[in-house]
């Protein structure tokens, strides 16, 4: 019987397993929460403080909300040729405090100019965090149960992005605006520290040679993995659909808790984090590509086809479980594309992708709430995800066999 290039991978590890939680992995794990945290208890609150208490109209408050998409894309290309050419440590911890005197700006705008400069300067700081972040953190982890330290690894930025909004949206009602501001600086703050503390690996120094145009552009962009990167973008559309409008969508129809359905999503992410992580150890990125995208497109059409209140928290804990499986599994995939030396081109494409993607479900879901309603934006959420489904057996899975490296290619 022919076994495919993941299963033999998977059969070549070795039975005796490498420990993961080592010290070092649970401090990364530690300030990867923080920065989510942080980051993420702004983001249901920045719309009702600009809308409620600025006047901002609702032209400046999709560009204050967005820009830092682009800003994030912008920048995330120099960070990966620097973290993969210099200190990866040095680059994470000077970032994440630079990450922290961002928030400074939001407490002394008063204009939606203002905001908007913020937002951009922490688009372009948030570029660099979400390249050496990660990037560092594969550093530590041991090869062979890469898949398994990816997803709790990720699992810390979805706790952060989940709670972030509850907590946020808590500190608004009780003490304003401003304390929201200063509490995420001191997390960040915090995380830095925590960072500072993590014992990254040793890595060869590298003497300087003439790179061709070509070799440039592979440090900056991960090119075997561009057919991947189309997967995520496509798909991620809906992740940027179902982060903005859910609440939106919820209150629209009369639904009590609305709120309740970023907690509940993140309860999926959770669940699926704990289940997922070893089988893609195990070389079964097929079934899980497809089973995630499977997920998300069921759910995205519920919520188009059945606006019912228990569909709607239904779907909102398979849109996690979905995502929480979707995730891992691409990043995994590109890093086995890639080796040791291209490790910050890999996480700047695979993050790039998912924010173009993002960014465009967050752009074209207002403009499709404008002018239909949000049922047709979740609509078109299911419909890309199915889209995804045969791009990834057409095309992805193919090329990614062909170009795997393998699980020793440190």
């Amino acid at each position: 019987m022919n076994r495919t290039r993941d299963e033999l991978a998977a059969a070549a590890i070795p039975s005796v397993k490498v420990p993961l939680w080592t010290r070092d992995y649970m401090l990364a794990c530690c300030a990867n929460l923080m920065m989510g945290l942080a980051f993420f208890e702004l983001v249901p609150v920045l719309p009702l403080y600009l809308t409620g208490q600025l006047q901002v109209s609702s032209g400046w408050l999709g560009w204050i909300m967005s820009i830092y998409v682009l800003a994030a894309i912008l920048s995330r290309p120099w960070f990966a040729h620097r973290v993969d050419s210099g200190d990866r440590k040095k680059i994470y911890v000077t970032v994440y405090i630079l990450l922290a005197l961002s928030f400074s700006g939001y407490a002394v705008a008063a204009t939606a100019l203002m905001f908007f400069a913020t937002r951009f300067i922490q688009g372009l700081i948030w570029g660099g965090m979400t390249t050496s972040g990660p990037t560092m953190a594969v550093d530590i982890i041991p090869p062979s149960r890469r898949g398994e330290g990816l997803g709790f690894f990720g699992m810390t930025m979805t706790l952060g992005m989940c709670l972030g909004p509850v907590i946020g949206l808590q500190v608004y009602q009780q003490y304003g605006f401003y304390v929201i501001t200063w509490s995420s600086l001191v997390l960040c703050l915090a995380g830095a520290g925590i960072a500072s503390l993590i014992r990254a690996p040793k890595r060869p120094v590298q003497e300087p040679v003439q790179e061709t145009p070509k070799k440039v552009l592979d440090r900056l962009v991960l090119r075997v993995g561009i057919p991947l990167a189309v997967n995520v973008m496509i798909a991620s559309f809906s992740y940027g659909v179902v982060a903005v409008y859910s609440a939106l969508y919820g209150k629209m129809y009369g639904f009590k808790y609305a709120g309740l359905f970023y907690a509940l999503m993140g309860i999926g992410m959770l669940v699926s984090r704990f289940m997922v992580g070893r089988q893609i150890d195990r070389g079964r990125v097929a079934e899980l590509s497809v089973i995630s995208l499977g997920i998300l497109t069921a759910s995205f059409a519920a919520l188009a086809l059945f606006p019912l209140e228990w569909v709607y928290y239904t779907s909102a804990i398979l849109i996690g479980f979905g995502f929480g499986i979707f995730i891992p599994t691409f990043q995994t995939m590109k890093l086995n594309m890639a080796d040791r030396g291209h490790r910050g081109a890999v996480n700047s494409t695979f993050f790039t992708a998912f924010d173009i993607g993002v960014g465009t479900g967050m752009f074209c879901g207002g403009k499709i709430y404008a002018y239909l309603n949000l049922n047709w934006a979740f609509g078109i959420g299911a419909l890309l995800n199915l889209l995804a489904i045969v791009y990834f057996y057409r095309i992805s899975l193919d090329h990614y066999r062909k170009n795997k490296l393998g699980v020793d290619s440190d």
